[in-house]
């Protein structure tokens, strides 16, 4: 067992994670912005990050930018998914990932459609062909989720149930998990939690597939236990203590302190959250977590979490700058690190007793 004292914790995190770009190097013409090309696929519009790629043919630029620049246009530009996303992950769940995919880049591209009955349509026709127990699956969440969580667990993998992050309904499926406990101080009460590590990923679900893998969930919370996508962390780092552990932790305390909030990427439960994280950070993770809020942030987006994201920074610009939404990184990096946190904290602090004095409040920071 381990301790950790936190001063809050726990639900969803969708601290997304993943190695860093390299940057063109200074002699390259041309440089991308994938500060924008992943904030836009993020927000589950890749489309709209396609002009970011068109390039003048006359200019330079880095075989590694050019390579993204294929990649992505072979994934989003045509008719069809011309990228090798299926093909590098050759599974026994080929078919119902081919599913997923066809409607995540469906969704993608066509944004004005709505696609909800047509992947529990197309998922519920694959499971009653291939699971002779799906024969009575009703056309519901809750069925389709039954029967296609047995679907994935016969074949011997792990996965979560059939839900929407971010809006879109997403499909994470693993080989390999490993449970530990933790105890966790929050609100002033020891609490042993188990933590699953989960390895080998067949699929990290829609940010996984849209940013090519840059992004995707680092973990979640359920009611009785927290899932951690290993390879996303040093399990000795502050990025573990506090962006897994602090975050996730916030979540698991507000399922049971505001069980009627909206569930898993709700904004309401991943601003808390987020405002955990920036309440415990120190200097070296601080400014970086800041940073990927302010350019991550849309109070327009249909995904929680970018909602969330907005309206941390909102409400500490007000806090700290008297301002609406101070995006100037520099200006932030002149406050000191502790009245950053005590702002976070304090801003916590009073959501909380706001959300008290609504009895079975399911939102609150977007009405």
């Amino acid at each position: 067992m381990r301790t950790l004292k936190l001063v809050t914790l726990l639900i969803l995190n969708f601290f997304l994670f993943s190695k860093t770009n390299a940057q063109t190097n200074q002699n390259d013409s041309i440089k991308l912005d994938y500060t924008k090309i992943y904030a836009l696929a993020l927000d589950g519009n890749p489309k709209q990050a396609l002009p970011l790629l068109e390039i003048d043919s006359t200019k330079k630029i880095a075989s590694k930018d050019l390579k993204f620049k294929n990649n992505f246009e072979n994934r989003f530009k045509f008719k069809e998914d011309k990228s090798d996303f299926l093909e590098t992950r050759k599974s026994k769940i080929d078919e119902l990932l081919k599913i997923y995919r066809d409607y995540w880049r469906f969704s993608f591209l066509n944004k004005e459609k709505k696609t909800d009955t047509l992947i529990m349509k197309n998922v519920s026709n694959f499971l009653k062909a291939n699971l002779p127990s799906a024969k009575n699956l009703i056309l519901n969440e809750d069925s389709i989720s039954v029967y296609q969580k047995k679907y994935i667990t016969d074949l011997g993998y792990h996965t979560t149930g059939f839900g929407k992050t971010g809006g879109l309904y997403d499909l994470l499926v693993w080989k390999t998990e490993k449970d530990t406990i933790y105890k966790l101080n929050y609100e002033g009460k020891e609490t042993a939690v188990k933590v699953y590590f989960m390895d080998d990923f067949i699929t990290l679900g829609w940010s996984e597939y849209a940013t090519l893998g840059r992004y995707h969930p680092a973990g979640w919370a359920h009611t009785d236990a927290l899932f951690c996508v290993k390879k996303s962390y040093d399990l000795k780092s502050e990025n573990f203590r506090v962006s897994y552990l602090g975050h996730e932790g916030r979540h698991f305390a507000d399922y049971k302190l505001f069980p009627k909030l909206k569930g898993v990427g709700s904004a309401d439960l991943e601003y808390r959250g987020k405002l955990t994280e920036i309440a415990l950070y120190s200097k070296d993770g601080l400014y970086k977590r800041l940073e990927f809020f302010i350019n991550n942030g849309n109070y327009d987006s249909q995904n929680g979490h970018s909602i969330a994201a907005y309206c941390v920074v909102r409400d500490l610009s007000k806090q700290l700058f008297n301002t609406d939404y101070e995006r100037n990184l520099d200006k932030w990096k002149a406050i000191p690190v502790n009245k950053i946190n005590e702002a976070a904290a304090k801003i916590l602090e009073e959501n909380t007793k706001a959300l008290e004095k609504i009895p079975n409040v399911e939102k609150f920071i977007k009405q």
